[in-house]
Parts: C-alpha cells; structure tokens; sequence
C-alpha cells in the first residue's frame, strides 16, 4: 500500500494561464494543460538564522523569511489549425508572456497573425500548477504559484524544434504559503494535449542583410536571398534578463511581486556562418563588419502547412552588430562564430536608423521589416510572429 502513494516523476501535468491581475493566482482546470518540457520547480525559503553567544555549538531555532517559487523548462513554438486571432492563440502564448514578450493580434484580408515584441517593461504574469503523480496514478502532489515570469533564450537546433527555453524562472507562493505544495486526492490526469505540429528548426530560412549597402549574406538581394553560403543551425537568441524580486513591508511580508527586466546587457544572438572567399561579392568579412560597427538585418522564417492545409509561418525579426568573431572549423569548412548585438529596429525607410529610436516599431516592407503588411503599436528590439495564409 505504502509504494502505491510513492510520487513519480514520470508521470504529471503543468496547468498555466496568464493572469488577468498579475500576481492574482487564477483558477485552473484540466483544459489550461500545456505542452512544456523537463519541468523544474521548488519552493523556496530563506533561513534566518539566529547566532547569540552560546556555551557550546549553536543550536538555537532558526527562523525562515522570505519564500518564492523558482522554475524552469522549455516548450516549443506551435499555433492551432485554422489559427484565428479573434477565437485562438498560439500554444506558447503564457510562456513567451513569462518571458517578457508582449502581443498584438492582426486579421488582414490575407492573414490571421500574432506579433509578439520583447517589451521593454513587460508587466504580465502566469499562474500554474505542476502536478507530480502517485504510483497507482490515483493522487497527486502539486505545485502551485502566481505571477509567475521568468528570463530565457530561443534556440534553433540541428534537428530539432524552435525552442523557448524558460530560465532563472520564479514567482510568488500561494496567498497562504502552506497552501503553495500540497495533495490533491483523487486528481484527474485527464489533459488533452494539441495535435499540431510545431515549426521547426533545419527548415528555417535566415536572411542577413548588410543596411549600409543591402549585400545579402550567400547572394540575392533584400527579400530574395540566394542561400549559397548558409547560416548553420544551432542559433540562440539570448534574452539577458534579470529577475527581481521587489520586496516590501506588510502583513503578508516578504516578496511582493516578481519583475524581469534587462540585466544591463543588450540582448544578443550566437550566430555561426560559413566562410568564403572575401573577394566574392556575396561572402562576408565578420571582422570588418565588426570594426566598422556595421548594422544588420537579420529576418528567419520557417513555414509549413498545418493539417488543414493552410500556410502557417514562424518569423523572427531583428537588427544588430556584430560585436564579436571567433573563426573555427567545423565539417570540413571553416565557419564564424558570430556574437551579434541586438539594437533598436530602424523604419523600412532608414529614418530613424538602427539604434537611435527606443520607441520604433517593426514595419512591413515587401524586401525588408515584417513579412506581412500590418501597423504594430509596440515598441521592442525582438519580434516574433505567427502567422496563418487566410487567402
């Protein structure tokens, strides 16, 4: 009998929702399950110990203080069939909420889409449970917090999926802080995960683009790449944020909210490229790039038909300066390792320029900007859309 209430960690479930008051733990039910990978969270308690002047070793009672949630995982970047701004959002929505991002939902005669944009002072926040199961599955233990946020980077792997990866994660505990790790007898493990399929990494294109005379990186021209020299996956998309606990006095006491915000450090993006003959006018020179302090352009996109056969598309959008160069081998070729530093959007028509507007948005283009002809009101350096071909 005993072994049967033995917890498991194989077998669980994570409920998450955005709150509608940050910091205001919303109710959670069997359809607010999402698909979010190797889990970890703890409840956490600072000691206040206790030192006076003792007649042998200390032993005195140690106090606890302040108390959080920290969390971590990953989840991979998916939107429904049939994606519809005005009744869906995409899968990820909470997570990339959690990290920072904020979003606008656009309907156009052409397509349904959803433009997230790393939000200089994000201010939502994300309550969920995490659900560990007993051997006979009968009960659980879970894990509950609120106005949950976290840090993180975006990955593009060889093989593998376009990844949000939740770092350095925490939150607040339950109103009642017993309450924060707890059963639930007779839990139902009744979850329904999506069946679509999320956008992957190796079918994504990579368009890099010199703004101080247009030469795209492997040939083409702006909007129309010709991909003779390839950007190697395993890309990653550094937020450098940090997590604040903001503390105050209260009956309550402790933490009073979470916040992230930038570390101090720009948000960067490790980039590897193939070398090539420097003479050859769709090759780059990474050193001169750098020294020069030459802005880039660099627009990805990976599309795929979803199961109703409608065009879908992942893109990431952003500008930057390469910043740093280490020249290496990898596959019988020499590549560079590429640190870019990312800056301030500029307008599509170059005025205000990169790296001078804190409040430019992104802008369509049809060779530059955003893929599809739509009038963001948010201001940020990363964005990211998804989107569906309702023509």
């Amino acid at each position: 009998m005993a072994e049967a209430k033995l917890i498991t960690p194989e077998i669980g479930k994570l409920l998450a929702k955005v709150e509608s008051t940050k910091g205001t733990k919303e109710a959670l039910t069997g359809s607010d399950a999402v698909f979010f990978e190797e889990f970890q969270g703890q409840y956490e308690s600072t000691p206040i110990k206790r030192s006076p002047k003792v007649t042998g070793r200390h032993g005195v009672k140690t106090l606890q203080g302040s108390k959080r949630v920290t969390w971590s995982g990953r989840a991979e970047v998916a939107i429904p069939d049939q994606f519809d701004t005005s009744s869906d959002v995409p899968h990820c929505d909470w997570l990339l909420k959690a990290m920072g991002f904020d979003r606008e939902d656009f309907s156009t005669a052409t397509h349904e889409a959803a433009l997230y944009v790393l939000d200089a002072s994000p201010t939502a926040g994300v309550s969920f449970e995490a659900y560990d199961f007993t051997t006979d599955k009968a009960d659980a233990n879970y894990l509950q917090a609120r106005g949950a946020v976290c840090g993180g980077t975006i990955t593009c792997e060889a093989d593998e999926r376009v990844m949000l990866n939740a770092t350095d994660g925490r939150a607040l505990v339950a109103a009642t802080p017993s309450d924060t790790y707890q059963a639930s007898s007779a839990e139902s493990r009744a979850v329904t995960y999506y069946g679509d399929d999320p956008f992957l990494a190796d079918q994504m294109d990579v368009e890099l683009v010199n703004l101080s005379n247009d030469d795209v990186y492997g040939g083409g021209s702006p909007g129309s790449p010709a991909g003779n020299f390839r950007v190697l996956p395993g890309w990653t998309i550094n937020l450098n944020e940090a997590i604040n606990e903001q503390r105050g006095v209260g009956a309550s006491g402790g933490v009073a909210r979470m916040r992230q915000s930038g570390n101090g450090d720009a948000v960067t993006v490790d980039l590897t490229i193939e070398e090539a003959l420097l003479s050859n006018a769709s090759a780059w020179d990474p050193y001169a790039l750098r020294d020069d302090c030459t802005f880039i352009e660099l627009r990805a996109k990976t599309n795929q038909a979803d199961a109703t056969g409608s065009d879908t598309f992942l893109a990431i959008h952003l500008y930057g300066q390469i910043v740093a160069v280490e020249k290496a081998a990898m596959d019988a070729r020499n590549i560079w390792n590429l640190t870019i530093e990312v800056k301030y959007p500029e307008d599509v028509d170059g005025d205000p320029a990169v790296g001078t507007s804190p409040t430019q948005v992104f802008k369509y283009n049809a060779a530059r900007g955003l893929y599809i002809d739509v009038t963001p009101t948010i201001s940020g350096v990363l964005a990211i859309m998804l989107a569906r071909d309702s023509s």
